[in-house]
């Protein structure tokens, strides 16, 4: 640096923020640290020892209030005493890791008892980060956990990085999209311009054959006005499903609620319609209205692959930590040449489809945490699988019920 722009040179230089000046600990959200110990004194260490990290720390005196906080928390990190009564650190380490949001959470070890490299190792296979062993230098503990924090948010970090980086995506596709509709749009509309002047004309002829005419021409604009719609409709489910809200939900108790509208639309057209291994799907986290209008979309595309008729099947089943729902038809199948496309906005087989029906349900699902998987073949029909994830506390009284075997 020249005298020029130093900082005794320049005041100026004194009091301008740094662009590169790390956040201090007042400007970071504190996180959580789990102290679990069924020794009150010992917490009370921990505690005072952790406490210069300035960071947010709540304790358990067992396994079950442990996992309470669990549930009710963020944790960042948890530092586990190995040798508790009723459920010890093994074991309870073990089942949080078996939970879907803490299978990365990092968990310190703390025994006086279990010394041995045999035990550590035991430590490492249950899912310990790292392993202390009593007596420790407090200020090793702290250094420790401080590093395991700065890791943790970094990984915030990058999924925050990540979740900024597909929402932008997202919008960008949004935009593409646009463009798409808008030239979809134009067809019907030049269309009912058409209808419009002819049916004006018509009007003022008032020749014999006109009241079949006007009949005829209103028909086709109420049509075109329907398919504007649908293009609309479709776009906006696209633009709100980056901003849905999602509660838990029994799962079975919604589709079993939905499937009197699906045998409404199957009826019609000498579908018989099977529901299987709905009612014990467990809980998912939805938003009821558009996660319905996928599940619509995928029957109604059935349906509409079986015009003379055929069975229409609806099935569920749970596996430890995801639902998979299965929409299957028996019509005349996809050729495998169209699967790697079906998914793609405005592609579309249908005369008069918006090309955003598939789409639409890959989008929702996704913002559901899940996915969309096709099968098909041809004369023999297709199944469309969605998996979604149970919701935390669906998988928590499920650990809860196998801990209580």
């Amino acid at each position: 640096m020249s005298p020029l722009s130093s900082p005794a040179s320049n005041p100026e230089l004194l009091e301008r923020p740094s662009a590169w000046k790390a956040p201090t600990m007042s400007e970071r959200a504190c996180v959580t640290i789990l102290l679990v110990d069924d020794d009150p004194a010992k917490l009370l260490s921990y505690e005072a020892t952790l406490s210069e990290l300035g960071e947010h720390l709540i304790t358990a005196r067992s396994g079950n209030e442990a996992f309470q906080h669990l549930l009710n928390h963020e944790i960042a990190v948890i530092v586990l005493d190995v040798q508790m009564p009723e459920l010890d650190g093994f074991a309870l380490a073990q089942l949080i890791r078996e939970h879907p949001r803490y299978q990365e959470t990092a968990i310190i070890f703390i025994s006086a008892v279990f010394l041995t490299p045999q035990d550590q190792l035991r430590g490492y296979d249950h899912g310990a980060v790292d392993y202390l062993t009593v007596p420790f230098l407090p200020e090793l503990l702290r250094a420790k956990v401080r590093v395991l924090v700065e890791h943790y948010r970094c990984r915030q970090a990058l999924a925050h990085a990540q979740r900024e980086a597909q929402r932008a995506q997202h919008f960008a596709m949004l935009g593409r999209l646009a463009a798409g509709v808008s030239h979809e749009i134009r067809n019907p509309m030049a269309a009912l311009a058409l209808h419009i002047d002819l049916l004006d004309e018509e009007l003022h002829a008032r020749a014999p054959e006109s009241a079949a005419m006007v009949a005829e021409m209103l028909t086709e604009i109420k049509t075109q006005m329907g398919r504007v719609d649908d293009l609309l409709q479709d776009y906006l489910s696209l633009v709100r499903v980056s901003t849905i809200e999602r509660t838990p939900q029994e799962l079975g108790d919604v589709l079993q609620a939905w499937a009197g509208e699906w045998q409404h639309l199957a009826l019609p057209q000498g579908v018989v319609l099977r529901l299987e291994g709905l009612p014990t799907l467990g809980t998912v986290a939805l938003h009821p209205s558009t996660f319905r209008r996928a599940l619509l979309n995928l029957v109604q595309n059935a349906l509409d692959a079986m015009p003379q008729g055929g069975i229409l099947t609806v099935r569920g089943q749970r596996t430890a930590t995801h639902v998979l729902l299965q929409v299957q038809d028996t019509g005349s199948g996809t050729p495998a040449a169209q699967l790697a496309t079906i998914f793609e906005p405005l592609y579309t087989t249908k005369p008069g489809g918006t090309g955003l029906g598939l789409y639409i349900v890959q989008e929702i699902v996704a913002a559901h945490g899940g996915k969309v998987t096709v099968e098909s073949v041809v004369g023999q029909g297709s199944i469309f699988t969605v998996t979604l994830p149970l919701s935390d506390t669906d998988n928590a009284c499920l650990s809860e019920r196998e801990r209580c075997r």
